[in-house]
């Protein structure tokens, strides 16, 4: 007997989708703000930041397996299996983002209690994000059983999430960018602002979906308890193996281009602007760095009807292998671009700072769209998938554990985010980036006295640092880099994407699930799992996978 879904209202798309306000927003101000947060405000070396990122990103995983298996075993209440859990945990998103961007320069000028500071505030907020985003994924495929109306909900969730990290990826910028600008010497108190008002925003969007939107799938609790072969036991269905492949190597591209694309943009591509906006103290204006990222998730939102009719058309493997071989192209050309040539940006009558050489504006803007509309593809497919996963994995095992996928993907995607965004902290670091630097006042006059070895103590001369006076100590934020860390950075911001997405292309390659599979799954698991129309079909179907 064939199972039969009612359509999702728009209400209910609506309410379920405000929930990735928080997924994709909460993401691109970690991805585009942190590291450099890190660096050019707290002062932390950019080879700290890779044991910091590895171990949060890991810890992040490590619990979320468990995670996934509390939401399986609750009993359907009033919200639901996973819902009650994003009510409970909304709250405690906002108090992790504002102490996870909390100005710890601050408090000390020890790197090491800095590093200890932040690490202990990052397992804060990834704990409650985990308590958030392992319930609303696995809530995700359980809206609805249906191929095309699952694939719809999964569109306006999309939606809300590119437009949600479209303007966490201008807005927050704006808020805290007086941190790092001469014109505003308020030492990370803006960064704390933009927290507060984001974690805000966050907090109800997380509410709304919580309260309001509701699940047409619902399935009795399901208790197991923790083994290692019951966490791995989704990686013996192929079909999630395959997807699971998809999915983070989109996720890790991602994280590595958007928490650099700052500064690319800054120490490579408009080095010279950055340089003279900040030692003349006329500000960054709104950057084409700015608008080019900006445009990067317009271009996603645009793509989304497009992707749905390559999906129609040519299925979901075909539109990964699409989005991930235009990113490949784009990031190539990325590298091959130029530096801004030393003396090209000039200050104007207006104070604000524009270019007279290097790449034009325009061009870095069309090459943000460009990106955006590849990257569009890698991110939906899997985002559209998860519950054709899952459905799959109910038809091999008989039973239906969303949150034990949800868990195990999570822990293995952040995971691999962990080694990706440890592997360009180390690259660039390595290679001797500099940070922002704390010095007492009397090592600052030792600095200008001469008396001090500034190439040693510094990395940078003096007179390549935008220094600023405190009460108690001097900030020193760098207005360029070396060469060998400009190529570095150029090296993990485009061909590290472009390893990951052609490793990405060969797992999609062998994705099978079609859409007239999936509901011939989804007949086959309404059927008794004791007849032997159910056994047979349940064999014939897992072949074809």
């Amino acid at each position: 007997m064939t199972q039969k879904f009612k359509k999702v209202s728009l209400g209910n798309k609506l309410a379920f989708a405000c929930g990735d306000i928080f997924g994709g927003g909460s993401f691109n101000i970690i991805n585009f703000l942190f590291v450099p947060f890190l660096t050019l405000v707290v002062g932390i070396p950019m080879i700290y930041v890779t044991p910091i990122l590895l171990f949060t990103k890991i810890w992040d995983g490590l619990i979320d397996p468990f995670i996934g298996m509390v939401t399986d075993g609750k009993r359907p209440g009033k919200f639901g299996k996973r819902r009650y859990f994003m009510l409970v945990a909304a709250p405690l998103v906002w108090i992790g983002l504002v102490m996870l961007f909390f100005p710890w320069n601050m408090v000390t000028n020890s790197v090491f209690w800095k590093c200890v500071f932040v690490v202990l505030m990052y397992v804060l907020y990834a704990t409650a994000q985990s308590f958030v985003l392992i319930p609303y994924y696995s809530h995700a495929s359980e809206m609805t059983g249906d191929f095309s109306e699952r694939n719809k909900v999964n569109a306006v969730r999309l939606a809300f999430s590119i437009m949600s990290s479209l303007v966490c990826v201008v807005v927050p910028g704006m808020i805290a960018s007086p941190s790092i600008s001469a014109s505003n010497n308020d030492n990370g108190m803006c960064y704390l602002v933009m927290a507060g008002i984001f974690g805000g925003v966050f907090t109800l969007s997380i509410l709304v979906t919580a309260l309001f939107s509701k699940e047409q799938i619902v399935t009795p609790a399901v208790q197991n308890k923790f083994s290692f072969a019951e966490f791995v036991r989704p990686l013996k269905v192929k079909t999630y193996r395959q997807y699971l492949g998809m999915q983070m190597c989109a996720s890790m591209g991602m994280a590595v281009m958007s928490s650099y694309f700052y500064t690319y943009c800054d120490f490579f591509i408009r080095r010279d602007t950055n340089f003279l906006a900040l030692s003349t103290g006329s500000g960054r204006a709104f950057a084409v760095a700015t608008i080019a990222a900006a445009m990067m998730f317009v271009a996603q939102i645009i793509a989304l009807p497009i992707y749905l009719h390559i999906i129609k058309k040519r299925g979901k493997r075909f539109a990964y292998i699409f989005g991930a071989t235009l990113w490949i192209v784009v990031a190539l050309v990325l590298f091959l671009m130029p530096a801004e040539p030393i003396g090209s940006a000039v200050v104007g009558s207006n104070g604000l700072v524009a270019t007279t050489q290097g790449v034009p504006d325009w061009a870095i803007v069309v090459f943000g769209l460009s990106l955006g509309i590849g990257i569009g593809g890698t991110v939906f497919v899997p985002h559209s998938s998860f519950g054709d996963v899952c459905d799959v994995g109910e038809l091999q095992f008989g039973k239906r554990t969303e949150g034990a996928f949800s868990g195990l993907t999570n822990f293995l995607n952040t995971t691999a985010q962990a080694i990706g965004l440890s592997i360009p902290s180390a690259i660039i670091g390595t290679a001797g980036y500099v940070e922002t630097k704390y010095v007492s006042l009397e090592q600052y006059q030792a600095y200008l006295d001469g008396t001090s070895d500034i190439v040693a103590d510094l990395g940078l001369a003096l007179g390549d640092f935008k220094a600023t006076v405190y009460e108690n100590s001097v900030q020193l934020v760098p207005m360029l880099q070396h060469d060998g860390a400009q190529l570095a950075i150029r090296i993990a911001f485009t061909l590290l994407p472009i390893a990951i997405m052609v490793v990405g292309i060969v797992v999609a390659s062998k994705y099978k699930l079609t859409a007239t599979l999936q509901q011939q799954i989804v007949q086959t698991n309404a059927l008794d799992h004791n007849s032997d129309l159910y056994k047979q079909q349940q064999q014939d179907l897992l072949g074809k996978l």
